[in-house]
């Protein structure tokens, strides 16, 4: 009887036993899925892809970030560092494939050493496109195509002029990229690209810059210091370095997200609205409800303006006093993009002129801030 008992007792304590085991196994199971599966660090790129440098032309990534957090403490403290990649390392600023604008060599592929980034474009989540000319104009400009998702250098795309791209832009809606550029008359233009033709070009076999799919000539303004795409309309801007002040012209395109012939004027296309603006803008963006611009010129600090979207009342301008919002940034700010209630900002401060200025910060990345849209510093009341 006192064995049955003890068998009995066994029994149970076994059957809690092996419970228990399956239990902490369902638990290592279950926690172990939660886990994510470990990022693989991708390997360093080549210091060189066909000829265009990839590398910081500047700072290692740890000086990068302690020479901004010393010297503009409020922009470092609103990168993002959670969401990969923070920063853009600007390709070619050391050196970049190019097509040779003149003799000797006039047309053939060649290694430029003083690009100078001026615009950024988005595509799809997909590519970081940054647009470049050559300061001696030895070279014609070209477009440089970095991965999204890593930052990676993907290729360089030839073009064929060497205006200074002051401007470029993607239609997502259309899958075409626009670059604002001069034709044979000296006035403003804009040519596009599709997506497919970016994506086949290949330099290295080619040879040769890229062919644009349309160009369209401008009434106004004369020049093209900076363009964005939103709602099918293309907003294309200047400003006057003698007399100050700015204009911002809107384009409507039609249903194929090309310029309306009965908006044409002597061959000219001619702009459905217009805008007063502040001064030295150099990029303009839209994301939710607000309007972003750049300001910069010469090395004193630049400055990020952000409106709410007010373009549709009477007599609005875009000036200063009409802000919501001053961010301070450090100088040569060029292209803006809003995307996602995040900013990617383009400095031109890292190219081989500005990198002998000891006393200036150089960017060579593009850099990702957070703006806490609803909290808006220097609001008016």
């Amino acid at each position: 009887m006192k064995d049955k008992k003890i068998l009995k007792r066994v029994n149970y304590w076994v059957a809690i036993g092996i419970v228990l085991i399956i239990c902490m196994g369902i638990f290592i199971w279950w926690n172990n899925s939660k886990k994510k599966t470990p990022h693989h660090k991708l390997k360093p790129q080549p210091a060189l892809i066909d000829n265009t440098s990839t590398r910081p032309s500047s700072y290692t990534t740890k000086e990068f970030k302690n020479l901004l957090s010393q010297n503009y403490p409020d922009i470092y403290k609103n990168l993002n560092f959670k969401q990969k990649p923070t920063f853009y390392v600007i390709p070619g600023l050391i050196q970049s494939a190019a097509i040779k604008y003149t003799p000797p060599g006039q047309g053939q592929p060649g290694i430029a050493y003083d690009m100078d980034p001026q615009g950024l474009a988005i595509i799809d989540h997909k590519y970081l496109i940054i647009s470049a000319y050559s300061k001696s104009k030895t070279f014609d400009s070209v477009l440089w195509v970095l991965d999204f998702k890593t930052g990676r250098f993907v290729k360089t795309v030839a073009l064929n002029n060497i205006d200074h791209v002051g401007g470029i832009t993607y239609d997502e809606d259309h899958k075409r990229l626009w670059v604002a550029t001069i034709n044979q008359e000296q006035r403003a233009q804009v040519q596009s690209v599709t997506l497919k033709e970016i994506e086949k070009y290949n330099f290295k076999k080619q040879k040769k810059p890229i062919k644009f799919e349309h160009g369209t000539n401008l009434s106004a303004p004369l020049r093209t210091s900076y363009m964005t795409y939103h709602k099918n309309k293309l907003y294309i801007g200047y400003f006057d370095k003698i007399q100050g002040g700015g204009q911002l012209f809107a384009y409507k395109l039609n249903k194929k997200g090309l310029f309306k012939k009965d908006k044409m004027q002597d061959g000219l296309a001619i702009p459905s609205e217009n805008w007063s603006t502040y001064s030295q803008i150099q990029g303009i963006s839209f994301d939710r409800n607000d309007i972003l611009l750049s300001t910069s010129y010469g090395d004193l600090n630049s400055q990020l303006l952000i409106f709410k979207n007010k373009l549709n009342k009477p007599n609005y301008n875009l000036d200063l006093s009409e802000a919501d919002k001053t961010i301070i940034l450090p100088p040569y700010m060029e292209q803006i993009i809003g995307k996602d209630g995040e900013i990617y900002m383009l400095f031109e401060s890292a190219t081989a002129l500005y990198r002998q200025n000891p006393n200036l910060l150089h960017m060579d990345r593009v850099i990702k801030l957070k703006v806490k849209f609803k909290d808006r510093e220097n609001s008016k009341e």
